[in-house]
């Protein structure tokens, strides 16, 4: 009897402790969720994945809202740098539009050194309203933190995107530069809020005319080209006859940069990330249903799994 006794408090143990192991492996696993960033919602009701949805797009002479569905998600709102310094009305549009029991609600907007005062006066007028705030953060705002500032929020979100100019010639890949990346991840320490991390799937074309930038062509990968374009040894390709191109119209000599991201490149994004992040946000601009893309890119879908797994 003894001996059995034993056996089973040892039983009892071993499963308590499996038990202890299982919900911290389950505490530690990333989350995935997806920006939509259109302003007119097209989203399946078989996704399954947290949404963060631009509900407001304030400007300095506009504001556009996005009808939403009938779901749970986040509310982003972006504020532009000019409407931030002209306008004085942003709060009561963002209390008027969002319901003040929202759980969570998140600021878009690219401050700068002219702007931060102002900003960061905002968002304190957010919180009081809204039970958690998250902001985002660019790459410059995370390097160079202690002449941007913090904003006062209880989030933040690194856009792992966007980190050249789109206008420079020189740029080879506007999106997603990783040598770009490094200069900003150099030296890094710590930031006081708690980060999590958005990564770019989407790509396009940019046109250039007498080299400059005229226009740009959302969802262009380098295999939609075909005879017309001749690859240059900048990276570039040159227009060889004047034609539309997905409704864009392309004269004979403009230069094409065409700016895409790999799961390759998405991949080595994940190992120079320098803090923990508990949730990968996925951004594109694209109107194509998201749980189309998912069901026709493999890809996508296994680094979405490897994510879990990290």
């Amino acid at each position: 009897m003894q001996l059995l006794d034993i056996l089973i408090r040892l039983l009892f143990i071993g499963v308590l402790f499996w038990g202890c192991g299982s919900n911290e492996e389950v505490s530690n696993s990333k989350e995935v969720a997806f920006y939509y960033w259109k302003s007119r919602c097209q989203i399946r009701d078989d996704f399954s994945y947290s949404l963060y949805i631009k509900v407001l797009d304030i400007s300095q002479k506009s504001v556009i809202k996005t009808k939403c569905p009938k779901r749970e998600f986040t509310p982003v709102v972006y504020i532009d740098n000019h409407a931030l310094k002209n306008r004085d009305d942003i709060a009561q549009i963002i209390f008027k539009t969002i319901p003040q029991n929202t759980k969570e609600i998140q600021i878009d907007c690219d401050w700068t050194k002219s702007t931060q005062k102002k900003y960061f006066a905002l968002l304190k007028e957010i919180k009081k309203q809204y039970k958690r705030v998250t902001a985002t953060i660019r790459l410059h705002q995370l390097k160079y933190q202690t002449k941007t500032g913090v904003p006062p929020v209880d989030g933040g979100v690194l856009m792992f995107y966007n980190m050249s100019d789109f206008l420079d010639p020189n740029t080879q890949n506007y999106i997603l530069d990783l040598d770009e990346a490094k200069k900003y991840l150099r030296g890094f320490k710590s930031y006081p809020l708690e980060l999590d991390l958005a990564l770019p799937i989407y790509s396009m074309a940019t046109v250039f005319r007498y080299n400059r930038v005229v226009s740009l062509i959302d969802g262009i990968t380098t295999n939609m080209l075909d005879n017309r374009f001749k690859k240059l040894s900048n990276g570039r390709y040159k227009v060889l006859k004047t034609h539309y191109f997905y409704s864009k119209l392309l004269y004979e000599g403009d230069e094409i940069r065409v700016d895409e991201v790999s799961i390759k490149k998405l991949r080595e994004v994940l190992k120079l990330i320098p803090f923990k992040y508990n949730r990968v946000i996925f951004f594109r601009y694209s109107s194509v249903d998201i749980q189309e893309l998912l069901d026709k890119d493999s890809s996508l879908s296994k680094f979405i799994n490897f994510i879990f797994m990290l």
